[in-house]
């Protein structure tokens, strides 16, 4: 009873049912827009997500992983609201660069059947607005105020479900208006969130010196540039395919392995952003605590030693479970894409460890030691989804580009990693969960005849939930012992 309430009061807690909710409304998501929009209007939708996503990972997340590292040492100075105002001047210049993006690819046939004004707007707004959702909400985390964190993420959620639901079905079915509803949302949840901030945790940061020193803009380009590269990799890595696709073939022919591949890196991406956000906080204030390579390969260890076993324990279930998933959370029309997401969520396995694994130059402000691995596997996905989609069969040829593509990464990656930090994979911990979890896998065989079934799908996935939730808490306690 005394290890129950224990768990009650801890942040793994209070997190988790905020991951959870924040999940239950994402997914419901999925099932309105796949009911709400034609395929079309899908498949335009997984295109203008791309297009926001490039400059999220090459322009914005280089800059935000630096404000990350740095965040604690800024508050212990007074100095948080003053970056903040400097990160906002750098945000809106992103978000007007962003709005050419879409009469950039009209040059080149990509994203014909989208008014490309409308194109525009969407992707400027959704820039400025979803950048500083994911910088204020985040940063109330790792200054420890979870409960604060789990609130304005909820709310930021179901905002933007209900106004795109509202915009959808008041003024048009298209993925103009349910990005619209859903960049209104992430504006009401950013502005929320910091007034809580402001008169919060940011009360007593007084200090407002508008500027950067020589030294320290130089540290941040030299932190930022070579991840700002690395991430542009990584955006090609995956996302090149939603372009080609739509480009080489249609906007409705992407909607179907677009839908599959986006489905397995949302439930992927929930379970990894839970991770982060119980293990990040430790993970940097142990490196800004840490005064030498010894420490911060501590501090890395045990970082990894977390997140990977509980990773792979938790994609081997969604893998498994992917026929029943997908009746829950899509319309009928796309059950037909569950081995798509089975391979898509192996492929997540991949890109997950090796962002955990990039860790690694972040805590040794190495960041250019990143390019390498996301520039091969960029080079290898690209050639092979070209040649792929000249098949009938293109869409094998996309998932196995893309399966080849992210495991080159993940191989070089961690031998890049480890000439910086002597860590160690848990492998046999990934294994130990896995061999925990394999009863959900012979549960999926005998009863995958049942998975068009929506109340029996639903009742697996909550019977699957609580078991594999036992194992992966029994896991999260070993690791922190």
């Amino acid at each position: 009873m005394k290890r129950v309430v224990t768990f009650i009061k801890s942040d793994l807690f209070i997190l988790t049912i905020g991951k959870i909710i924040q999940m239950l409304l994402l997914f419901l998501a999925v099932r309105l827009f796949t009911n709400y929009l034609s395929d079309v209007e899908i498949g335009n939708l997984i295109l203008i997500l791309a297009v926001t996503m490039f400059f999220g990972l090459a322009l914005v997340n280089p800059v935000g992983s630096y404000l990350n590292r740095e965040l604690n040492q800024w508050y212990l100075n007074g100095l948080v609201l003053s970056k903040f105002v400097i990160f906002s001047g750098y945000i809106l210049t992103v978000s007007v660069i962003a709005f050419g993006a879409p009469y950039l690819l009209a040059l080149f046939g990509v994203g014909t059947s989208i008014n490309t004004l409308s194109f525009s707007i969407v992707v400027s707004l959704f820039v400025f607005f979803n950048t500083w959702n994911q910088t204020i909400i985040p940063s109330l985390n790792l200054l420890f105020h979870r409960k604060a964190f789990v609130v304005f993420t909820i709310l930021t959620v179901s905002l933007y479900l209900l106004l795109a639901s509202v915009f959808v079905l008041l003024i048009e079915p298209t993925a103009y208006w349910w990005l619209m509803g859903q960049v209104s949302g992430l504006a009401l949840g950013f502005i929320s969130a910091f007034i809580y901030m402001f008169f919060g945790p940011l009360k007593n940061q007084n200090n407002l010196e508008i500027g950067f020193e020589l030294k320290e803009l130089g540290k941040v380009i030299r932190f930022a540039m070579p991840l700002s590269i690395a991430t542009l990799f990584l955006w090609i890595l995956g996302n090149a395919y939603k372009l080609i696709i739509e480009g080489q073939i249609d906007a409705e022919a992407l909607a179907y392995i677009g839908l599959a591949l986006i489905l397995s890196t949302s439930l992927a991406g929930s379970i990894e952003s839970l991770l982060m956000q119980v293990f990040h906080s430790s993970f940097y204030k142990g490196l800004a605590s840490s005064n030498s390579i010894e420490d911060r390969t501590i501090v890395f260890q045990r970082f990894v030693d977390g997140t990977l076993p509980i990773m792979a324990g938790s994609l081997f279930v969604l893998i498994c479970s992917a026929g029943f998933i997908l009746t829950l959370l899509v319309d009928s029309r796309f059950s037909v894409v569950y081995q798509f997401l089975m391979f898509g969520l192996l492929i997540e396995f991949f890109r997950v460890t090796a962002n955990i694994v990039s860790h690694v130059a972040h805590s040794e402000y190495k960041t250019a030691q990143n390019i390498k691995p996301y520039f091969y596997g960029a080079l290898v996905a690209t050639i092979g989804i070209f040649i792929a989609v000249q098949s009938s069969q293109w869409e094998y040829g996309v998932i196995a580009s893309l399966l080849i593509a992210w495991f080159s990464t993940l191989a070089i990656m961690v031998r890049s990693a480890k000439r910086l930090i002597p860590f160690v994979l848990p492998i046999k911990a990934m294994l130990r969960v896995i061999v925990y979890l394999s009863p959900v896998g012979l549960l999926s065989v005998l009863f995958s005849s049942h998975s068009d079934s929506l109340i029996f799908s639903s009742s697996f996935i909550v019977l699957v939930g609580v078991y594999s939730s036992v194992i992966l808490y029994r896991q999260y306690a070993r690791g922190i012992e």
